[in-house]
C-alpha cells in the first residue's frame, strides 16, 4: 500500500508537534510505501508568554502556565481516529523594563497529538522555546491587556507505527498572542492568553495552523509597597498652671489590600502622649482608597482600625479607652485618580483630645482685651 504522511508542527512561542497522516493507495498491494509531498498537517500550538499587571518598573518575573493546543488541518480525511488537540504546559520568565514594555522567554511541552489510519498509527511529540516582546495596556489599577510578538523555535519528533525510525523537524516561526492579566497581590498575578502561529511545520512533517489557549500564574520579584512617612506631630513642650485644651492626632498608612500596621515617628509620639493621659478616650478611624467594592472597602477599613487598636493595646494602652470606626472609602485626603493619592487614602487616623496644664514665659502672656 502507498502511505502519505501528513504531519503537524506547533510553534506558538515554544514548540509544536506534527502529526502524520496516512492514506491507502489505489495501486496494487505490491506497491512500496513512499512519503507524499501533498500533506495535511497536525500541529500543536502553545504559547509561552503571559503578561503581568502594573507592578513596579525594573523587575524580573517567573511563572508557569497550563493550556490547550488545537491544530487546524492536522489530520487527513481518511483518519479512523484523530486527536488534534492536546494538553500543554511550560515555564516562562522575563524582565519588565517599564509599565508597558517587557522582554520574555520560555520553554513549553505541547503534548503528543496522534491519529489512527487503516495502515498504521501516527504520533508526534512537540517541544519548543520562544522569545518575544510584551506590550501592556492598563484597563484598571489591577487589570491589564497585553500582546506578545516574537519568534518561536519548534522541535518535533513524529513516529509511524508501520515504519522503522522517526522523522523530525526544527524551525523558527513568528508568534503572536493576546491576553489579559489580573494582579492578585503585591507579588502575584494571574493571566489568560490566546496564541496563534500560522503554518507551522515543514516538508518533513507537514504544516498546520496552531492555536493555544492557556492560563498562567506569575511571581514578580522585588515588589515593595510605597510607604509615605507622615509628618511628625510636634509634642507640647511646656506644661503649666493654665488649663488648655489639647488635640493630638497621628496616622499610619497601609500597603495595597493590607491590614499590616506600619509604625512611624508620629504614631510612636502619640503612644507616649496616650500613656501620659490614661483617663482620656481615643478615637481610631480606618479608611481605604476607592479600589474594590464599597462593602469590601468598609470591611477592610474596619480591619485596619482594629489592627491599629491592637497595636496600641500591645503598647500598654487600655482597650476600654479605644473607639474603633471604619469609614470605608469616605473622606479621601488625596485624589484616587493617581497611585500616589490612593497610597495616602489607605490610612488610619488616631484622634485624642484632653486638657493640659501649661506654663507660660513672661513674654508668652496673652494680650489683654478691653
Amino acid at each position: 500500500m502507498n502511505l502519505i504522511f501528513r504531519s503537524l508542527v506547533v510553534a506558538t512561542g515554544v514548540i509544536y508537534i506534527p502529526m502524520l497522516h496516512a492514506e491507502p493507495s489505489t495501486a496494487s498491494p505490491s506497491s512500496s510505501v513512499q512519503d507524499s509531498t501533498d500533506t495535511t498537517l497536525l500541529a500543536a500550538s502553545n504559547q509561552n508568554l503571559t503578561q503581568l499587571p502594573p507592578f513596579q518598573n525594573g523587575h524580573f518575573y517567573l511563572g508557569g502556565r497550563l493550556g490547550w493546543a488545537a491544530y487546524d488541518g492536522a489530520c487527513g480525511t481518511s483518519a479512523l481516529d484523530c486527536t488534534d488537540d492536546t494538553l500543554g504546559y511550560g515555564l516562562y520568565g522575563g524582565y519588565q523594563f517599564n509599565s508597558w514594555f517587557a522582554l520574555e522567554g520560555g520553554a513549553t511541552s505541547y503534548g503528543s497529538p496522534d491519529a489512527r489510519y487503516s495502515i498504521g498509527d501516527v504520533s508526534a511529540d512537540v517541544y519548543g522555546g520562544e522569545i518575544a516582546v510584551k506590550l501592556d495596556y492598563p484597563l484598571t489599577e489591577r487589570i491589564n491587556v497585553f500582546t506578545r510578538l516574537g519568534g518561536a523555535y519548534q522541535y518535533i519528533e513524529k513516529e509511524i507505527s508501520t515504519i522503522q525510525g522517526d522523522s523530525s523537524s526544527h524551525d523558527w516561526n513568528v508568534l503572536s498572542s493576546l491576553g489579559v492579566s489580573y494582579q492578585l497581590s503585591q507579588n502575584w498575578s494571574v493571566r489568560g492568553e490566546y496564541q496563534f502561529i500560522d503554518g507551522i511545520g515543514d516538508s518533513n512533517v507537514g504544516q498546520a495552523d496552531s492555536h493555544f489557549t492557556s492560563i498562567g500564574l506569575t511571581y514578580h520579584f522585588n515588589q515593595q509597597a510605597p510607604i509615605i512617612e507622615p509628618k511628625p506631630i510636634e509634642p507640647a513642650i511646656r506644661y503649666v498652671t493654665i488649663e488648655k485644651p489639647l488635640s493630638l492626632s497621628a496616622q499610619t498608612l497601609f500597603a495595597f489590600d493590607s491590614t499590616t500596621v506600619v509604625t512611624n515617628q508620629s504614631l510612636d509620639l502619640l503612644v507616649e502622649q496616650l500613656t501620659s493621659y490614661p483617663e482620656d478616650k481615643v478615637q481610631i478611624l480606618g479608611y481605604t482608597d476607592n479600589s474594590g467594592s464599597e462593602a469590601y472597602n468598609q470591611r477592610l477599613s474596619e480591619q485596619r482600625a482594629k489592627a491599629v487598636a491592637a497595636y496600641l493595646t500591645e503598647k500598654g494602652i487600655d482597650a476600654s479607652r479605644l473607639t474603633v470606626v471604619g469609614k470605608g472609602e469616605a473622606n479621601p485626603v488625596a485624589s484616587n485618580d493617581t497611585q500616589q493619592g490612593r497610597v495616602q487614602n489607605r490610612r488610619v487616623e488616631i484622634r485624642f483630645d484632653t486638657t493640659i496644664n501649661q506654663t507660660l514665659e513672661a513674654t508668652d502672656k496673652p494680650n489683654k482685651t478691653n
